[in-house]
């Protein structure tokens, strides 16, 4: 994936945010993650490694929130979907979170606009999963469901629309949420194939079988 590096700054109630896409596995490396940072992972530490992880393949993308300190307090990664949608080309999971100490600051609408402001994303198909085992439902004090409609707005606002699909993760729990956008010059035969797989035929078994 290209990476043009941009960085903004983002002046919130809480402080000053570096923005920044295209992240290096230097900056990941010489920063650390806040403690409120583990919502894939559980732990801080973890989260970081794998964002490190991310940041040194170059078929990934990594945007962070940081602070003046060197803490990672929000990320949007970018990296190739996972095996159920292997075969059709350029395609792409997204994933987004933000500390549990820096929400309700606009953190994660401004993380997504700078990950998706490069031109390459209008030539792939992106996905975006919503399980509802990584949501903080308590930390907000909203439902499941309450969350996912959060979820299904902010997304919106970027292109993304809700699809069906039989994928396992998403089919385990009826509240989790599939989203993708696609881009507007990602080829027809790309889209066919990106469809039949949201939803493939099964083989109606005979009586007999």
């Amino acid at each position: 994936m290209t990476q043009v590096s941009l960085v903004k700054t983002l002046e919130t109630p809480a402080g000053t945010l570096f923005l920044q896409n295209g992240c290096s596995p230097g900056l990941v490396e010489h920063l650390r993650a806040d403690p409120g940072l583990k919502a894939f992972t559980r732990r801080a530490e973890r989260e970081h490694e794998l964002l490190l992880t991310l940041a040194q393949r170059l078929d990934s993308d990594v945007t962070l929130a940081y602070t003046l300190g060197g803490e990672i307090v929000g990320e949007v990664s970018l990296a190739p979907a996972d095996s159920w949608w292997q075969g059709l080309g350029q395609i792409d999971e997204i994933a987004v979170q933000v500390s549990s100490r820096w929400r309700r600051l606009g953190i994660a609408s401004h993380l997504l606009a700078l990950a998706l402001s490069q031109e390459c994303v209008e030539e792939r198909i992106i996905i975006a999963m919503g399980l509802s085992w990584h949501w903080d439902t308590h930390g907000l004090g909203l439902t499941s469901y309450c969350y996912r409609q959060l979820i299904r707005r902010l997304f919106a606002r970027f292109g993304f629309a809700e699809y069906l699909t039989s994928e396992p993760n998403i089919s385990d729990d009826p509240a989790n949420v599939f989203l993708a956008r696609i881009g507007r010059r990602v080829k027809q035969e790309t889209m066919d194939r990106f469809f039949s797989r949201l939803l493939p035929c099964r083989p109606v078994l005979s009586q007999d079988s």
